[in-house]
């Protein structure tokens, strides 16, 4: 299994109290022989985001977690960069991110199996979860 984790799934594996969190740690147990991408942004989005709805010894906490996994990053080459352009444009959906339509191109132009998300807007995209 070749997956793209998304900065939303990271969260929720940090944050006790988040909705998804007990989703993310069973999904976690069951991929421990996958090979899991990131982007140049997966980390510093997650961390970030764990400043603002946790606190700042959390994100500090994740970042040194995350930065000692065996993730692959992904390149951010100009042929990903004008698809995630193309998606962005073509897509009317509101509340949905450049950077995720980034990993979408992304999974598209690698031939992931899929994307650890909890994000409905990867399926719109033909991007299956594992959820």
């Amino acid at each position: 299994m070749r997956a793209l984790v998304d900065a939303d799934f990271l969260v929720a594996l940090a944050k006790e109290d988040d909705s998804n969190h007990q989703k993310a740690l069973v999904k976690v147990a069951e991929l421990k022989d996958a090979t899991i991408f990131i982007t140049p942004f997966t980390v510093s989005e997650a961390v970030t985001v764990l400043s603002y709805k946790v606190s700042q010894n959390a994100a500090r906490a994740l970042l040194t977690s995350l930065r000692q996994k065996n993730f692959i990053e992904l390149p951010m080459d100009k042929a990903t960069i004008e698809q995630a352009d193309k998606i962005f444009l073509t897509r009317k959906e509101r509340g949905v991110s450049w950077i995720d339509r980034f990993n979408a191109a992304l999974v598209k132009s690698y031939r992931l199996d899929c994307i650890l998300s909890f994000d409905k807007f990867y399926k719109k995209v033909g991007i299956p979860d594992l959820f």
